[in-house]
């Protein structure tokens, strides 16, 4: 790939068919961008050691490490939310990964306030061991067809359980460009955020999975994406995307053009990252 690629640009490994992390690391170095940002199953297959010397050995930056969802809906179940994500801290820590990205879980039975408030007591002690492994806890929003999985679904709910939780805002502009507070939601957070996941959405799509290579749907990126970057926002933006389209082009082709669409995006590419 020709052109220089922004730093800031990040490759998540869920765009690409399953395969291990050496084949991973190769093909997200291959696109020309020098962030990664795998699974926490990926690096578990082959050990955090062994995962660090792959990531780096192939000149990549670990962006995020996917966490997938919290848990804190029924008390049983808080006590092996907590070790998972204390396990996950200490992995990310390994690879110096500089977030890790995960969702709430589902709420049960609980109204939004209660759920809001278990959430927050749950996530308290991940919440001060991360802060002190210098690894930040990057909770998205997500689709409300995820509602077992998590309860922000717009980019507002998300901040005001993290900054209850004392931790860190992740973007994924797929799950909330809608919302009808977005522009003033990223004015008030986006600073504060650790990622950005971006993708777009092509009109009359109705299933899941459907993220598209940025800049061929209707997501106003070109708008949104400096708003954030007018924050102070200085993290990485992760390529996610994957669905039919993706599969249809190739998952390589169309990350592809998704880096060169995304780089396209963004200003200033001396601009410097969160360290």
């Amino acid at each position: 790939m020709s052109g220089a690629i922004h730093p800031a640009i990040s490759v998540n490994t869920l765009c690409l068919p399953v395969a291990g992390l050496p084949v991973l690391a190769d093909q997200v170095a291959a696109l020309g961008v020098s962030g990664i940002s795998p699974t926490l199953e990926q690096v578990t297959a082959c050990g955090p050691a062994i995962a660090a010397q792959i990531l780096h050995g192939a000149g990549l930056v670990v962006a995020t490490l996917t966490h997938r969802a919290f848990a804190f809906s029924e008390p049983t179940e808080i006590e092996a939310a907590r070790d998972r994500m204390l396990r996950t801290i200490e992995i990310a820590h390994a690879i110096t990964a500089r977030s890790i990205t995960f969702t709430t879980g589902g709420r049960g039975n609980l109204n939004w306030p209660e759920a809001a408030d278990r959430f927050v007591a749950a996530i308290a002690p991940c919440a001060e061991t991360a802060k002190a492994a210098g690894v930040k806890l990057s909770l998205e929003p997500t689709s409300h067809l995820y509602a077992d999985a998590s309860i922000a679904h717009r980019l507002t709910d998300a901040m005001t359980l993290v900054r209850r939780a004392g931790i860190h805002l992740g973007i994924d502009l797929f799950a909330c460009w809608f919302d009808s507070d977005i522009e003033t939601a990223i004015a008030d957070g986006a600073g504060q955020a650790a990622l950005v996941q971006v993708s777009d959405y092509m009109a009359g799509d109705r299933a899941l999975p459907c993220r598209s290579v940025p800049g061929d749907g209707i997501i106003p990126l070109e708008r949104l994406i400096p708003l954030i970057h007018a924050t102070g926002f200085n993290g990485h933006y992760d390529i996610e995307i994957f669905g039919p389209r993706v599969s249809a082009e190739g998952e390589l082709a169309a990350l592809a053009r998704a880096v060169m669409q995304l780089n396209a995006l963004i200003s200033e590419p001396s601009r410097d990252l969160a360290s």
